[in-house]
């Protein structure tokens, strides 16, 4: 009979049920904010949700964009910094993905939004990105952002002009593709865990808007989890 290969949770809760656990089909996640003239490295999962979303962006860039500015439910589930914490539990990474926030296009005039990625700035993050994991200060896995294909993400073709309806089938490769992993990464809860993101060395994000909000763009970094969480 198979079995399911977990951390084994010797940190448990006091407050937790003796001897039982639950388990969960999960995404534990986290996001930054790409714009123009990014460079360097920036950190994803060591910061909780309430707290701002770390940018690599130049200067003078500012996101405007209220949803791009503090970690929420739809930035990430990490209620305690770099760490799963009782909150969520032990884990066991079965496969990750990026996701670019697509841009939008208004259909009858072919206006963008002033946030997102376009083909444009898909296509730059892909050729100057990577990502790093790392799990208690061990670097576990990394590569271009396109080795790691979008979780989800817009598909398919929309009526109007032939800029919206290439920007409505950009993505991260094929949506729902993720980089499954043969052997699991196991995370206990009490693990430091860190993603790093880069621009390539000596370079820096040109997006198609180079002044004030650069055309910001968040990047979900996923992954999709065994979770072995308390009962109580």
């Amino acid at each position: 009979m198979a079995k399911m290969l977990l951390p084994d949770a010797r940190f448990r809760s006091p407050t937790a049920v003796e001897g039982k656990a639950d388990m969960r089909d999960e995404n534990v996640f986290s996001a930054i904010v790409l714009g123009h003239g990014g460079a360097g490295q920036q950190k994803v999962f060591t910061v909780p949700q309430g707290q701002a979303i770390p940018r690599l962006v130049g200067a003078g860039i500012v996101p405007t964009a209220a949803h791009q500015l503090t970690y929420c439910e739809l930035t990430t589930n990490l209620t305690k910094a770099g760490e799963l914490g009782s909150s969520l539990g032990d884990a066991a990474i079965r496969g990750i993905g990026i996701t670019i926030e697509q841009g939008a296009y208004a259909s009858s005039n072919v206006v963008r939004a002033e946030f997102g990625a376009t083909q444009f700035e898909i296509s730059d993050i892909l050729s100057k990105t990577f990502f790093q994991l790392k799990i208690a200060g061990k670097k576990q896995i990394e590569g271009a952002t396109f080795m790691f294909p979008g979780v989800g993400g817009q598909f398919g073709s929309i009526g109007g002009g032939a800029v919206a309806a290439v920007s409505s089938i950009t993505t991260n490769g094929w949506p729902g593709a993720l980089r499954r992993l043969k052997l699991p990464i196991l995370i206990a809860r009490t693990d430091t865990l860190e993603g790093v993101v880069g621009v390539a060395a000596g370079s820096a994000l040109a997006f198609s808007q180079t002044t004030g909000t650069g055309q910001c763009s968040l990047v979900w970094y996923c992954l999709h989890v065994a979770l072995k969480g308390d009962v109580r």
